[in-house]
């Protein structure tokens, strides 16, 4: 079987990859959508798994796709879904070796943080809030409270 998150790194192409663009599309089940949950936990996943320095791999491709954000629904989506994928795996141990995420001084953190904000100021941020709080709360309850403490800044929450 072919690694699709493989192809990407070779082809300079996993902003598309976490995207699901191009060849990289894999259909959810019920809906038209991409499936970003299938992608992490099976080509990720696999990848990490076959070489010791794959997980820095990975991690800098997964840096890269959080700086190439806009502040856009459809990159909010992509955000959204591969962060409530990311901490889902990585709260069940399959995501191995991946250091993202450790500290909130992390660079990655800090551009979540900063993506956030950016969202908030935009007209985006009303229409999806809730949409937005859902993750937040899927993510805290698979360990990691970034997005949601970062909400609750943004929205004057204590």
């Amino acid at each position: 079987m072919t690694n699709l998150f493989e192809v990407s790194i070779k082809k300079n192409e996993t902003n598309s990859f976490f995207r699901g663009e191009k060849n990289y599309f894999v259909r959810t089940p019920d809906f038209d959508q991409h499936n970003h949950g299938a992608n992490l936990g099976g080509h990720v996943e696999s990848f990490l798994r076959s070489g010791n320095g794959n997980a820095e791999v990975f991690d800098k491709a997964f840096l890269k796709f959080l700086e190439s954000l806009e502040v856009n629904k459809e990159d909010l989506t992509h955000f959204m879904a591969n962060l409530s994928a990311f901490f889902a795996l990585k709260n069940r141990g399959r995501l191995e070796g991946s250091t993202l995420f450790r500290s909130l001084n992390s660079n990655e953190s800090k551009l979540v943080k900063s993506y956030l904000t950016q969202i908030s100021n935009s007209e985006i941020y009303f229409s999806e809030k809730d949409r937005i709080y859902i993750h937040a709360n899927f993510i805290s309850k698979n360990g990691n409270d970034l997005l949601l403490n970062v909400l609750k800044e943004i929205d004057g929450i204590k």
